[in-house]
């Protein structure tokens, strides 16, 4: 009823309650030791509570109190001695509440009645009584997942009535007791998760146990051929021991066998077939929905009888079990089946068509085996196929185009195959794919904008592959990927700046491929990024050194073009210069163009100074001379294209201005500007040509062979503030 708050101890004063039920409410606090005057009651169930502290000693006194019970709580201390003096007692249910200590060796001196017993998932310690058989009444006992020690007793396989037996997930060792295994009463039987070992051979003298579960102990030998006499028989789990020989075809007697594993064991196929034949039997085992024999030796082929397992088979797991041969075509009969592994075998030939009737597919792991030819496009006809490992064979040709209709996928796992052609465009359509794996193939083309479209990817791994072409930035609106491998590829151009936007990123690994260009300082806001590799490419400028960068070694950035940066990553260092390759064109566009025409006004006054001076003189300047003065013209202009810090490509400009030189000064004097200044596409490139061409031709009257014929310095100064003035009034002008 949704009730919270603390238990009144006024409660105790209600002397003729019988019945007190506060199951699966919000009480907390403790338990009111009140409650113990309660004389006439007869049941107590406050389970499912967050209840707090002991066991009041007073509930003792509760001498008609036939059922206890306050499973799912935080209760502590241990269980007061008073309670096994209850005589009426029919019912113990202290499971999942914390209790520790162990229990009394007369436990059922004074408990004729008791029926069930249920103290499981606590903190119990010691040993199982051997007093428990004289509880001849007991039906259950559940003492699993606890702390206890020792060996079971013996004396437990009197007990006449006993139903079920859970003790398994403790600390138990010694020999399965012969007696369990004489129980006609026992139904269920519990002892996985202990040392245990030995396996009586009369254990098929159980005609009513529907659940063995003796999984993770240390049990040896063989398997009982008794074990088929179990006709009702539902639930058999020997997995995790240590058992050997041959899987008994006697379990096909197992009618109504639903649930058969027996996986990591030393099981070995029957020297006198090829094939698993304990499968064929199993098709008798009409009810059988999981089939699990993963991690045994059994070097055995799979027979086309497979087809005629169980219609309810929903699992079939047989990893690392030396499968050879085929599969069977056959195989796609099993209509119903959701999980299939097969990995870690020796399977051969192809992957059969009739997969496509597997409709309600789950899982289909076949990887680590030496399947070939093509994967087949059936495939495409499980719907619901979610776990796609294929990974680790020599499936060729190319990966089915209809991948992209199984919108279940979340893990697809291709690699180390030898699949080319290109990636299926519909596959990046998969919006809930959560892992893709291609690597080691020789896949071709380029990666498309529409990888967008994996908005749930966590993990892209396409190394190993043809791929070339630029990376596309739209990988940086995957805002899940944490790991993305694109190594030993042909990409080239740059590393996206997006990629700084992939705030989860842990691994990124870009090594031997042809990137060019700088590396992003964006991704220096990759907080959880742990590893980068951009080895072996072409990369230039500056290492980032800011966020994870200060972490990583020179592993991560050998084999580069042009790389600068901090003496640990063995690269040379960072001069002012350095970095001009990642920056120079950016630098020049922003650029003030009123810094351009002050840097043009002052080369140009030196220029018309340098000239001027010569008229005073009233000497006439040679042709030599007039050289010269170009050639400083020139070297005013390599000044200014220094201080402007343009990329070493724009040298070639220079280059054109000293053969201007050499040939007269009669060229257009817009061929000795730097290119980058006057970017024709910007919309205001005729006014600066205009501006450049007006101060330039100034300068030359300076350089004019007749002193008369130079203009003087007050015309100059007029010249170049007229010349200014028509510059920044400029309406067109815009400002970069």
């Amino acid at each position: 009823m949704d009730l919270t708050g603390t238990i009144p101890p006024q409660l105790g004063n209600l002397s003729f309650l019988q019945f007190l039920n506060l199951y699966n409410n919000s009480f907390h606090g403790h338990l009111p030791s009140n409650i113990g005057n309660l004389r006439r009651l007869k049941a107590m169930d406050m389970s499912k509570n967050n209840l707090s502290g002991v066991i009041p000693v007073s509930f003792g006194n509760l001498h008609k109190l036939q059922s206890l019970l306050f499973e799912t709580n935080s209760l502590t201390g241990t269980i007061p001695p008073t309670i096994f003096n209850i005589s009426s007692l029919q019912g113990i249910g202290l499971q999942f509440t914390y209790i520790f200590g162990s229990l009394p060796k007369n436990i059922c001196d004074h408990l004729p009645e008791l029926a069930f017993l249920w103290l499981s998932s606590n903190k119990l310690s010691g040993q199982i009584p051997s007093e428990l058989s004289k509880c001849r009444e007991l039906k259950s006992i559940s003492l699993s997942y606890n702390s206890m020690v020792g060996s079971i007793p013996e004396e437990i396989g009197y007990l006449p009535k006993l139903e079920v037996l859970y003790i398994g997930a403790n600390f138990l060792s010694g020999d399965l007791p012969r007696s369990i295994f004489n129980m006609t009463s026992i139904s269920d039987i519990d002892l996985s998760f202990n040392n245990l070992s030995g396996l009586p051979q009369q254990i098929g003298n159980l005609p009513n146990l529907k659940e063995l579960q003796l999984q993770d102990n240390s049990i040896t030998g063989s398997l009982p051929r008794s074990l088929g006499n179990i006709s009702r028989l539902e639930a058999l789990d020997l997995s995790y021991n240590r058992i050997a020989g041959h899987i008994l075809q006697e379990l096909g007697n197992l009618r109504a066998l639903q649930d058969l594993r027996l996986q990591s064991n030393s099981f070995t196929n029957d020297p006198s077939s090829q094939e698993l034949n304990f499968i064929t039997s199993l098709t008798n085992c009409k009810e059988l929905e999981s089939l699990w024999i993963s991690d045994n030796p059994l070097n055995g082929m799979l027979p086309n009888s497979i087809g005629n397992l169980s219609s309810f088979l929903t699992t079939f797991y047989a990893y690392s079990c030396k499968i050879k041969g085929n599969i069977p075509s056959a195989i796609g009969n099993l209509s119903n089946l959701i999980g299939l592994d097969l990995n870690t075998n020796n399977l051969t030939g192809s992957c059969p068509t009739t997969v496509g009737g597997l409709r309600k597919i789950q899982l289909m792991a076949l990887y680590e085996n030496m399947l070939s030819g093509s994967i087949p496009s059936d495939i495409c006809l499980a719907r619901s196929l979610a776990l796609f490992y294929f990974d680790e064979n020599k499936f060729s040709g190319m990966i089915p185009n209809c991948i992209g209709n199984l919108t279940s996928l979340r893990e697809v796992y291709l690699s180390s195959n030898a699949l080319t052609s290109s990636i299926p465009l519909a596959l990046w359509s998969l919006k809930d794919l959560l892992v893709l794996d291609l690597d080691s193939n020789s896949l071709k083309g380029s990666l498309p904008l529409e990888v967008r479209g994996m908005k749930a990817v966590i993990s892209i791994t396409l190394s190993r592959n043809q791929l070339y072409g630029n990376i596309p930035s739209t990988i940086g609106s995957l805002q899940n990927l944490i790991d993305i491998s694109l190594a030993n590829n042909s990409f080239q151009g740059s590393i996206p700046e997006l990629f700084g936007d992939l705030v989860t990123l842990e691994f990124l690994d870009l090594s031997e491929n042809n990137l060019s260009g700088a590396i992003p300082k964006s991704l220096e806001k990759l907080r959880y990024l742990k590893y980068l590799n951009v080895s072996f490419n072409g990369l230039q400028g500056e290492i980032p050194g800011g966020g994870p960068f200060a972490n990583f070694t020179v592993h991560s950035f050998m084999m580069n073009k042009a790389l600068c940066g901090p003496s640990r990553l063995q690269v040379p260092p960072c001069s002012s210069e350095s970095h001009k390759p990642s920056k120079t064109k950016s630098r020049v566009l922003r650029f003030s163009l009123v810094a351009v025409a002050s840097l043009l006004l002052v080369v140009a006054f030196i220029f018309l100074l340098i000239g001027c001076r010569r008229r005073s003189r009233k000497i006439p300047i040679p042709e030599a001379l007039r050289l010269t003065a170009i050639q400083r013209r020139i070297s005013h202009l390599e000044l200014l294209r220094a201080t402007n810090e343009f990329h070493e490509s724009e040298s070639e400009s220079v280059a054109q201005t000293k053969t201007l030189a050499t040939i007269g000064y009669m060229a257009p004097v817009i061929d000795i500007v730097d290119s980058n200044m006057l970017n024709r596409r910007d919309g205001y490139s005729v006014n600066k040509e205009h501006c450049v061409t007006s101060i330039i031709e100034l300068a030359l009257q300076c350089t004019n062979e007749s002193p008369e014929e130079r203009i003087n310095m007050v015309e100059i100064l007029a010249s170049l503030k007229k010349i200014k003035v028509e510059f920044l009034r400029d309406p067109a002008r815009r400002s970069p």
